[in-house]
């Protein structure tokens, strides 16, 4: 979600192993919206991966009681945390969809991203994001880059061959 061309790729890679056309409709949807532009969100690159504090954000869902922090710690080492999400979460989320109708993209577009993931954990998530030279190459503590022009180009490849 916070980096539109790098799903676009994803949903292009899907294109290609499955042939299912309404992928490339995705992902032009992404460029026609001008996604990369407007919701890009980035992210800075270190050990582990794509990276960012949570503890701000996570504390005022906490605060609400919107979410519960739990896990499992061996040693004093946190090794799996957890993240439950409670009802008046989902009964605010669907309240704020009702009332401000913009929010449903991002239903729509976790939706997507879930579909995308196929039930990968985050260890198989990590390896397909290293996987990407432009992602694997950032310096760490940088800013993860944009890939927008290689995949709108490939995208238009595409789709003169579809």
């Amino acid at each position: 979600m916070r980096n539109p061309d790098y799903l676009a790729e994803e949903l292009l890679d899907l294109y290609g192993t499955t042939g299912h056309g309404r992928y490339l409709v995705e992902a032009e949807k992404i460029f026609a919206a001008d996604e990369p532009d407007v919701r890009r969100f980035p992210m800075i690159r270190y050990r582990f991966g794509a990276y960012e504090r949570l503890d701000d954000t996570l504390a005022l869902l906490r605060s609400r009681d919107m979410i519960r922090i739990t896990g499992t710690k061996v040693g004093g080492k946190v090794m799996e945390t957890d993240f439950l999400v409670m009802p008046v979460a989902v009964q605010s989320a669907d309240r704020f969809e009702k009332d401000f109708p913009a929010l449903k993209w991002y239903a729509r577009r976790a939706s997507l991203v879930a579909e995308v993931a196929a039930g990968r954990g985050g260890a198989a998530l990590k390896k397909r994001q290293y996987e990407q030279a432009d992602y694997a190459e950032t310096e760490m503590g940088g800013l993860i880059p944009p890939i927008t022009a290689r995949v709108l180009a490939r995208l238009e490849a595409l789709k003169q061959t579809a």
